[in-house]
């Protein structure tokens, strides 16, 4: 079926990226040589309120959130404070959650790193977004091998029901949708992402047509295999990127991510 990686494969190169990750973090590159030119650095007058962003059980710590924690301002005049150690790999609770105060919660590929939720944590971070945070997801979020994060779906308006699997993208996203905010700084109607050229994909039909469910598709690579959707609660946004853009990503990789975290947090600049 396309979409669907052999578990064998998906294991073995889960050993290799593992051994890569953990060279990469001894000194994490900004982007690949050839990655597009970025947004420069960026000089504001007026001292802004800084957002908190919260990485919970995740796949590890990636090069593009540790590049952001010094070096934001080459992305715009929002401080951000990014916690990748505290629950990235470890159980969490509701009020572990409250006492953390973030404004961003962020779930990078936490399937792809057998990082399971419980139903108490699912709930947990549901209950933390409808009070007002939002939460962003990458990659593996709901499904890899018998790791079932499905439940998870639901938060980003996406359908927890569905198989879903992974395939391999070019990398190459459109804009299909305005948001300024999002796509701030990232200049024409498509980029080239940098990161790890796979997207979790529903195996029902291999790419994410007629799958998004309530979410709303922002961006998309090769014929909606990849894409980026939003979902509007009552009270925050759940974003969804299902490519991997912080592993080992380029400037708009970099710069995606930043806007992600700024603009949901309803800090505008």
């Amino acid at each position: 079926m396309r979409g669907r990686v052999t578990l064998s494969v998906c294991l073995a190169l889960r050993i290799l990226f593992s051994s890569l990750l953990a060279a990469q973090e001894t000194s994490p590159p900004k982007s690949p040589p050839n990655a597009q030119s970025g947004s420069g650095s960026t000089t504001y007058s007026r001292k802004a309120k800084s957002v908190k962003v919260v990485l919970l059980k995740s796949w590890g710590k990636t090069s593009v959130w540790e590049d952001l924690k010094t070096n934001w301002s080459e992305y715009g005049k929002t401080p951000l404070v990014i916690d990748d150690t505290t629950f990235i790999d470890s159980d969490f609770t509701y009020q572990d959650i409250v006492r953390s105060k973030a404004e961003v919660l962020v779930l990078s590929n936490p399937a792809g790193g057998t990082q399971a939720y419980s139903r108490t944590e699912v709930n947990a971070v549901a209950t933390y977004a409808a009070k007002g945070h939002s939460v962003l997801g990458t990659y593996q979020v709901f499904q890899f091998s018998t790791t079932d994060n499905r439940a998870l779906a639901p938060i980003f308006g996406l359908n927890p029901t569905l198989e879903y699997g992974d395939s391999v993208i070019s990398n190459l996203f459109y804009k299909v949708k305005q948001n300024p905010c999002l796509f701030r700084q990232i200049s024409g109607n498509s980029w080239q992402s940098y990161g790890y050229p796979y997207s979790q994909v529903p195996e029902n039909t291999g790419n994410w047509t007629g799958n998004l469910d309530r979410a709303t598709a922002v961006a998309e690579s090769d014929s909606y295999v990849g894409v980026i959707t939003t979902y509007q609660g009552k009270k925050y946004t759940g974003l969804y990127i299902s490519n991997f853009p912080e592993y080992y990503g380029g400037t708009d990789d970099e710069q995606l991510l930043y806007n992600a975290s700024v603009c949901y947090a309803k800090q505008q600049e």
